[in-house]
């Protein structure tokens, strides 16, 4: 079942996903909105694959080769949070020009291939785990072309009911949950390394100004707030 990712603004944990400063931000909120629904992805995809025989193959990365999402600010936030988070030491160093074609992210030489993998956005979570619906709002299933055996077979509702009693999360339902996050982007979507760069700006404008204030509030600060040199000694 679905849940709604707007009624659980602030996980257990939340301090594991957010860089210190950031919490208390109209960011942080959207992150740990879309940090739900994440994780209730995750569950329901687990469950699919309890009922389910589909399975990636070891270390295949083929999606990332040729493909880079289009994404929603909001992703493009969660991924540059969990950056800082997690990563910070690259950003400083991070290519969007290369290569040209493909995810950038992604790296041919580890068996993993995702560098950004707990970051990932919406559409690399559901891929190869998630249905559609036909026209009638009935759930189907197509196999990745590189699960192998399952080339060119698609499941109905009642093929999937029948052989695995159960359905994969439904890809479109989780995406309008996603655009309700930020519903005044509207869906406008970029080239995931078109819209990196704004929102990791963002997170850095946001936490650099959490660390201005932190420090304006030090016990040891003078008076002098005009920054035009060092303090004049008070009156008597």
């Amino acid at each position: 079942m679905v849940v709604c990712c707007m009624d659980v603004l602030q996980p257990k944990g939340y301090k594991k996903i957010l860089p210190a400063g950031l919490e208390g931000s109209l960011v942080a909120e959207s992150v740990l909105a879309l940090h739900a629904l994440y994780e209730e992805i995750t569950r329901a995809q687990e469950t699919w694959k309890e009922k389910s025989p589909f399975r990636c193959p070891p270390g295949c990365g083929r999606c990332c080769e040729t493909f880079e999402p289009d994404v929603l600010e909001v992703e493009a936030l969660y991924l540059a949070v969990w950056m800082f988070k997690n990563q910070r030491e690259r950003l400083g160093t991070l290519s969007f020009e290369t290569p040209s074609s493909g995810c950038f992210l992604a790296d041919s030489a580890n068996p993993y291939h995702c560098t950004v993998y707990e970051g990932r956005p919406l559409i690399c979570r559901l891929f190869a785990y998630a249905g559609d619906r036909d026209k009638k709002g009935r759930v189907r299933f197509r196999p990745c072309k590189y699960q192998e055996g399952y080339e060119g077979v698609t499941y109905g509702e009642e093929t999937l009911l029948s052989l695995f009693r159960g359905v994969p999360p439904v890809m479109a339902d989780y995406t309008a949950l996603a655009l309700g996050i930020m519903p005044a982007e509207t869906g406008h979507r970029l080239p995931l390394r078109q819209a990196l760069p704004s929102a990791l700006n963002k997170v850095r404008y946001l936490l650099d100004l959490a660390a201005f204030s932190a420090s304006s509030e030090s016990p040891f600060r003078d008076d002098d707030t005009d920054n035009d040199g060092p303090p004049l000694d008070k009156a008597s």
